[in-house]
């Protein structure tokens, strides 16, 4: 498949290197490089990462396990009934249909809920479209991070030496951003990343390819090697910022091979062209452990390039777990970091229909032993009793009890301040927490057969994320009548 090059990039960098090409527009700075394609690449094989030995684990003799559902009924018994989640679907706002003729584009960014893959691969299957009428236009740099998957990217590779970083808590991220927040960078000569870009079912499908990094003021010298093909060596230099490494092939690529020769790379991630059959467009950015911060650290102007040509229908957040971590929760920062990271998320893209959406409920773990003291008293145990005195408060526990609902109060401010910020921005808002049945949802999705809650009462398995986005399209409107009107 081709797409002109006037509608992918603008300016072409100067640059040294064999078959590399040249061009002036307005835009990004975008180094063009003619490549070979082969066919019959072998499979992309990935160095095996150093395995140090395990110690023998020992079995636990006191395991951690989620607490008897008595006492997180009487826990709940005494959680204010105003701090209830607001409901799903809270702060209506726009909502996006696709334009005749074109895909309906949407972008999402969130933490390690997203970043599972698992909602985002539900909220696909549950439309009508084949597979090859749903694409990705971009694949961030957080690939190969433990807790990601990429369905759209068949395969990629990491050697050593490099290291990822989160805008959220990385300030040369944060001041040099890539469109998933995330960037991963090297300076060790002979670092080395690697792509297999053929569909999952294993089609050569892409004839051009950009891989996206950040121009610094010193020249970058790489090396490029296209299905097993000789290497080409380049040397990157522009104005810094954000760039564009451009691969145009005379066929179809399948695997790329990218190793640093000298200077900083910071590679951002992989942009390709959307196939004129694409109905819908969906671009997943999650991390594990991100939170909303992230954009509000971002430096704004060095994002908006990466959009320039990219016109989102729609545009999601989904965070909220990882903030809640902080303990004890100060609501007042939170609120002060959301206003300001959802303030700058809007103002990168001030056409597109918005939503926001807020954490699940989370439980704790606690020890069996624990469990069974309060079991063989039979009779009230003393953090019942404390709770059923502190009504409106934070319940008190005894010495061997636990605040079963600590989280549970923290998300449900969390969502409560989502969806006041949602309505300020004209952002619909949407509440995992409330899909999952209110407070105690934790507790009542780990006891499904099969489990909703994954053993840790923070993430889903694999039927709970698929639970969690049938009922968001549900909630929201996420069918084929509303979203795409010239399918009716």
């Amino acid at each position: 498949m081709k797409i002109s090059l006037r509608v992918w990039c603008g300016v072409c960098a100067a640059l040294v290197g064999t078959g590399a090409m040249a061009e002036t527009a307005p835009g990004l700075p975008v180094t063009r490089l003619v490549v070979q394609a082969r066919t019959g690449v072998p499979d992309l094989l990935c160095s095996p990462a150093p395995v140090r030995p395990a110690s023998p684990a020992q079995a636990d003799p006191d395991p951690q396990e989620p607490p008897d559902a008595q006492e997180v009924e009487a826990q709940l018994s005494v959680l204010p009934a105003e701090r209830e989640a607001p409901p799903a679907g809270a702060a209506q706002g726009a909502w996006p249909q696709a334009r005749p003729g074109q895909p309906l584009r949407v972008a999402i960014w969130g933490d390690s809920h997203l970043a599972a893959g698992f909602f985002t691969s539900e909220l696909v299957r549950l439309l009508p479209w084949s597979a090859d009428q749903v694409a990705t236009q971009f694949i961030g740099a957080h690939m190969n991070r433990l807790g990601v998957r990429m369905p759209w990217l068949r395969k990629g590779c990491i050697g050593p030496h490099w290291k990822h970083e989160p805008a959220y808590a990385d300030a040369g991220a944060a001041a040099a951003p890539g469109p998933a927040l995330v960037s991963l960078s090297s300076s060790r000569e002979g670092a080395s990343l690697a792509w297999d870009v053929r569909s999952p079912g294993g089609l050569a499908d892409k004839q051009q390819l950009r891989l996206l990094y950040q121009q610094t003021s010193e020249p970058v010298q790489i090396a490029i090697a296209v299905d097993d093909g000789p290497e080409q060596v380049l040397t990157l230099q522009a104005v810094p910022g954000p760039a564009v490494l451009e691969l145009a092939a005379d066929a179809p690529m399948s695997v790329v091979r990218l190793r640093l020769l000298a200077g900083a790379l910071r590679w951002q991630g992989m942009q390709w062209p959307v196939p004129e059959q694409t109905r819908l467009q969906l671009d997943v950015f999650g991390y594990p452990g991100a939170t909303v911060a992230a954009w509000q650290r971002a430096r704004a102007e060095a994002l908006t390039p990466w959009w320039r040509d990219v016109a989102y229908d729609l545009v999601m957040l989904e965070f909220g777990t990882n903030e809640g971590n902080v303990q004890p929760f100060d609501a007042q920062a939170y609120a002060q970091t959301l206003r300001a990271s959802v303030t700058a998320w809007r103002a990168q893209f001030p056409q597109a229909a918005c939503v926001l959406i807020g954490p699940g409920d989370r439980g704790i773990l606690v020890r069996r032993s624990q469990k069974a003291s309060r079991a063989s008293k039979g009779k009230p145990t003393q953090s019942h009793k404390a709770a059923k005195t502190s009504k409106g408060k934070t319940p008190a526990v005894a010495k061997t009890g636990a605040d079963l609902l600590r989280f549970t109060r923290v998300h449900l401010e969390i969502a409560r301040l989502q969806s006041q910020v949602a309505a300020e921005q004209g952002c619909r808002f949407w509440s995992m927490l409330d899909a999952m049945g209110g407070a105690g949802g934790a507790y009542r999705w780990v006891g499904q057969n099969p489990p909703l809650m994954a053993r840790d009462l923070i993430h889903f398995t694999v039927p709970g994320y698929q639970r969690l986005a049938q009922r968001f399209a549900q909630d929201m409107g996420w069918q084929v009548e509303r979203l795409w009107p010239d399918a009716r």
